[in-house]
């Protein structure tokens, strides 16, 4: 038996002693019983941001079955799908609640009331670790500055206090679901920050992070906070709020809220991951079915469309599926002006719009529209990100480095750094500075292994830079860890996202130094 919200593993009614990582990686994988996780994934889950060896999650896996078995074979409850996977195979029961009255695995029929409302969140006032003026002036701004980022999320209520003192009592009268607690310490050009979120009912830490921040300069240092913290939270609650509801095959009386959630849950997973997209398309699909005017429907169903089809691109010289992801990028287009009137203060929207039309070729709509994002937030790191990018897809490679880094600096730890590192990558090959961008396009192979275009890139810079013996090593090496990818100059010309000259330039330069170490033509 696994209590989901105290994370506590018992076997025959004993309690068994698992490492944090591990918890993490059992509890991913009874969440998705059936399913089979990704590696990425579990990686993620198990180590966050961080560049880990694969044979971590080897021995953290072959640790779990040790707990887990009972005398069968070592892989009888967990599967290992070879180069792709693992596998929770023994079905899977869900429960009601642990002891002392903590919810733990919701049941469908609690889990249809409970879907019947908003999730809620008391934001409790910002503490300061320091007594002096200046920090307590501080918390006090990044606590308005909160308020305001997480009230423009739709379907979360956010409940304020004017102090500590009145959060047992609002918490009571307005039944929150969990509260934020957050504290912060200026030092020495940064500042330290603590958040954590607490399940109100039983008074359980369900999440907490420790964050360092130093001042980017796109806002004041208070919205930089809040404006990371929002997103953090967001993240953290809609991941828990998914994990605590019905199953895919539920009845669709569930609603379009819980539907979207989930749908959000899982494209916040990890960049493009195929499966990952064709699940929040499935909830968001959903979502639209329950509620054909839900923004966080609109907009999350957008967004999976263009991300599913830019994976696709490699097939657009085929004319019939050219014209088949036009019309979905129509329809995405559709839906996200449709998630824009309906929550016109929400930044998502906008940012989701922008995203949509980047890929239509519209450069100066997609970048209104990524601006229109950062005056709601400033510090939308994505947003900065993506506005960078579209520059440079519009023949300004020189605009884009400025709000890149920005992104970069704003959040660290996004699920996107790895590309945003790619983009400045670009940056610097275009201008055919590969010592300079060869860096750039490592870390970008390190964060986000599963893309196609860093690690070409890195191999061309490193031709480009007669490092020709050490380029083919690293793209063989790619190629390999893919299952044996073979890549091609086609397979590259078939991903090219603009028409601008200054662009495809510096692609015929990607393809001049892929040639230097004998990738294939065809």
């Amino acid at each position: 038996m696994f209590h989901t919200l105290s994370r506590r593993l018992e076997k025959q009614g004993e309690l068994v002693l698992l490492n944090s990582r591990a918890t993490e990686l059992l509890l991913l994988l009874l969440r998705r019983a059936g399913e089979l996780v990704p590696k990425d994934d579990l990686l993620h889950a198990g180590w966050g941001g961080r560049i880990v060896a694969e044979n971590n999650l080897t021995v953290h896996m072959a640790a779990l079955r040790r707990v887990l078995r009972d005398g069968g074979e070592a892989d009888s409850h967990i599967r290992t799908e070879h180069g792709r996977g693992y596998r929770f195979v023994t079905p899977v029961t869900i429960g009601g609640r642990e002891q002392g009255g903590a919810p733990g695995a919701a049941t469908a029929a609690s889990s249809l009331r409970s879907d019947m409302r908003r999730p809620s969140v008391l934001v409790s006032p910002v503490q300061s670790l320091m007594n002096d003026e200046t920090p307590q002036s501080l918390a006090v701004e990044i606590g308005r500055h909160l308020m305001v980022q997480l009230s423009r999320v739709p379907d979360l209520l956010v409940i304020g206090t004017p102090g500590s003192a009145g959060i047992q009592r609002l918490q009571g009268e307005a039944g929150a679901r969990y509260i934020l607690r957050t504290s912060v310490r200026p030092d020495d050009g940064s500042t330290h920050i603590i958040a954590m979120v607490d399940d109100a009912a039983s008074g359980v830490t369900i999440w907490a992070d420790r964050l360092e921040h130093r001042h980017i300069g796109v806002s004041s240092v208070e919205n930089e906070i809040a404006s990371r913290l929002a997103h953090t939270v967001v993240t953290a609650l809609m991941d828990r709020e998914a994990a605590q509801g019905p199953a895919e095959d539920a009845p669709l009386t569930i609603g379009a809220q819980h539907a979207a959630l989930r749908g959000w849950s899982a494209l916040n997973r990890e960049l493009s991951v195929p499966q990952d997209l064709a699940e929040a398309r499935r909830w968001f699909d959903r979502a639209l079915r329950a509620d054909p005017s839900h923004a966080p429907a609109l907009a999350g169903s957008a967004y999976a469309i263009v991300a599913e089809n830019i994976r696709a691109t490699v097939q657009f010289r085929d004319s019939a599926r050219g014209d088949a992801a036009r019309a979905e990028l129509r329809r995405a287009d559709e839906l996200a002006t449709r998630a824009v009137a309906r929550a016109p203060a929400w930044p998502r929207a906008w940012f989701c719009r922008g995203y949509v039309r980047l890929w239509q070729r519209r450069f100066d709509a997609a970048l209104t529209a990524f601006e229109r994002a950062l005056a709601l937030d400033p510090c939308d790191a994505e947003a900065h990100a993506y506005a960078g990018h579209v520059q440079f897809l519009a023949g300004r490679p020189e605009a884009m480095q400025a709000p890149v880094q920005y992104a970069i600096a704003l959040s660290p730890r996004d699920r996107g750094v790895g590309l945003w590192h790619h983009w400045l990558g670009l940056c610097e090959f275009w201008h055919e500075r590969d010592e300079l961008a060869i860096p750039h396009f490592v870390r970008a192979t390190d964060f986000s292994p599963s893309l196609v275009y860093p690690p070409s890139f890195l191999a061309s810079a490193l031709a480009h830079a007669g490092r020709i013996a050490e380029a083919r090593r690293t793209l063989d090496a790619w190629c390999e860890a893919m299952g044996g990818f073979h890549l091609t100059i086609d397979h590259l010309r078939a991903q090219v996202f603009s028409d601008h000259p200054t662009y495809l330039a510096g692609h015929e330069r990607l393809y001049r130094g892929l040639r230097l170490i004998g990738v294939a033509e065809h």
